[in-house]
């Protein structure tokens, strides 16, 4: 057999086997499955745009998050941005059912794979890891590898401002104070303009993330996770050790990068004292923080 012939084969072997292991998401459906296993993987999302990425009716979709939501393991939230739309977001019982599938779904992978020798694991590592690469590529397609690669990064100007601060009150964050720390500020652009933004607020030895966004239409497209690796870069240049953010909506894409939940009363004082903390964000914003002692002084 063709090493495509055989690759199909077992693809559709595969992904046949992993739905009988799932065992249906204990009693949810088989595009519930589907569901949990993409919102495990991204911050928010919209309805569309989960449809879009599941090929999956729209029809199916809609009903499959309708029961999840019935179950309390999804939330819908406006859009910071457009309130006609809606954001998907699991919610603590939906992150622990998604958690639970994937350790049930890995363990079935592991068995597969369990009785080869060292060198042939990794072996197929390395391949599996070049058709991954390949796959992904084609997934983006030649017009959106070239805007990815349209963006860059520099230190914010002065002259950045009026765009800074439309981009960020488009997303419903704080600008009282924001144009205070510009010389901290970090942004991307590209043909359209601005298209993202981020910086930090220093205090000695601890700083506090702010103003992070990007661009509606530049998502999707690891900007966001760009963007963090400069800001970090500069942070730590800067001399500081600890960087300390408040989010209410991207815990998980600031988990994936390095970011933990902290106590509120465990932040240092200067922290608790900005303004962010003490009002511009609500209450219940997470706070978390990321030691940036092993963070590479590098260009990125």
């Amino acid at each position: 057999m063709k090493t495509s012939s055989l690759l199909r084969e077992v693809v559709r072997e595969y992904t046949r086997s992993q739905r009988r292991t799932a065992d249906c998401c204990d009693a949810a459906s088989t595009v519930q499955c589907h569901i949990l296993a993409e919102l495990v993987r991204t911050d928010q999302i919209t309805q569309q745009e989960l449809a879009d990425r599941l090929m999956l009716d729209k029809g199916w979709v809609s009903r499959g998050i309708d029961g999840l939501a019935a179950d309390g393991l999804v939330v819908r939230m406006p859009h910071p941005a457009d309130r006609r739309r809606m954001l998907l977001r699991l919610t603590p019982a939906g992150e622990a059912r998604a958690a639970a599938l994937e350790t049930r779904l890995e363990a079935h992978a592991g068995s597969l794979v369990g009785d080869l020798a060292p060198a042939q694991d990794a072996q197929l590592a390395a391949l599996l890891a070049q058709v991954l690469a390949n796959l992904r590529a084609n997934r983006c397609g030649a017009s959106c590898k070239a805007e990815r690669e349209a963006v860059a990064y520099r230190r914010a100007g002065t002259a950045d401002w009026p765009q800074i601060e439309a981009l960020l009150r488009d997303a419903r964050l704080p600008v009282e104070d924001a144009a205070d720390h510009l010389q901290h500020f970090t942004v991307g652009t590209g043909e359209a303009g601005l298209v993202a933004v981020g910086g930090f607020e220093s205090h000695g030895a601890d700083a506090l993330l702010r103003s992070f966004v990007v661009a509606p239409s530049a998502r999707e497209r690891a900007h966001g996770a760009d963007l963090l690796r400069h800001v970090l870069r500069d942070a730590r240049a800067a001399g500081v050790d600890t960087v300390y953010l408040l989010t209410q909506t991207a815990e998980r894409f600031f988990t994936r990068h390095g970011f933990r939940p902290v106590e509120r009363s465990d932040a240092p004082q200067a922290i608790r004292a900005t303004r962010e903390f003490t009002g511009l964000c609500p209450a219940s914003a997470r706070l978390m923080a990321r030691s940036l002692s092993n963070l590479e002084i590098t260009s990125c």
